[in-house]
């Protein structure tokens, strides 16, 4: 994929789709991205989006807006059977001239290299006012510069509230959506953004009981 962001106004789309993807064992998707320009004002941005069964397409799991060079990056995604999900890749036109490209996108069939694989996010029900705290396990390793988060679906995000390192192949990092209220309840994700990629967990359901205040 190539977009000349050349004569292109601020705000113009393209998008690229991968089929529908099942991941019955684990895998990789592996790709190679370039966004550049002359004048070394961005041409652009390119975000990647990870659709659950056919659902809104939600929040970039993944964005860069300026490099120089050919890079690769990688997305462990954990989606469990029976859901489904396919990764959609954005160019977002600034008005600024130049190009941004994408190649080499492979899916690989073992684990990422550099970024984490979680394992299956659990809901969580809890009654108004309380702390709902998800629990993200990963096999991989992690490192202080990692950003982690609570990505959610048309609700707040929640930040790293605490991690536990077992050892170079396993973590487990734990969000709290603080004084859940009936407007908090909804699908959450773990998310884990490397230097090598992204990782993201399935969408698992916060339930909030009882009436807020």
């Amino acid at each position: 994929m190539l977009v000349n962001t050349s004569g292109r106004f601020a705000g113009q789309k393209a998008h690229l789709l991968l089929p529908h993807l099942k991941e019955n064992d684990t895998h990789c998707i592996d790709f190679h991205y370039y966004v550049s320009s002359k004048s070394g004002s961005s041409p652009g941005t390119l975000n990647i989006y990870v659709k659950v069964n056919d659902g809104p397409i939600g929040n970039p799991i993944w964005n860069t807006s300026i490099t120089a060079t050919w890079n690769r990056a990688e997305l462990a995604i954990s989606t469990f059977w029976p859901n489904f999900y396919q990764v959609v890749f954005e160019v977002v036109t600034s008005g600024h001239p130049g190009y941004v490209a994408l190649d080499e996108v492979k899916v690989l069939g073992h684990p990422c290299t550099k970024t984490p694989h979680f394992l299956r996010l659990q809901s969580v029900e809890v009654n108004a006012g309380q702390f709902a705290t998800f629990q993200c396990t990963a096999n991989g390793g992690t490192d202080s510069g990692d950003r982690l988060w609570l990505q959610g679906i048309y609700v707040r995000d929640a930040p790293l509230k605490d991690i536990k390192v077992f050892n170079f192949r396993r973590f487990v990092a734990l969000f709290s959506v603080v004084n859940a209220t009936k407007r908090d309840a909804g699908n959450y994700r773990c998310m884990i953004r490397t230097e090598g990629g992204v990782g993201v967990s399935n969408y698992a359901e916060l339930i909030v009981k009882g009436i807020s205040q």
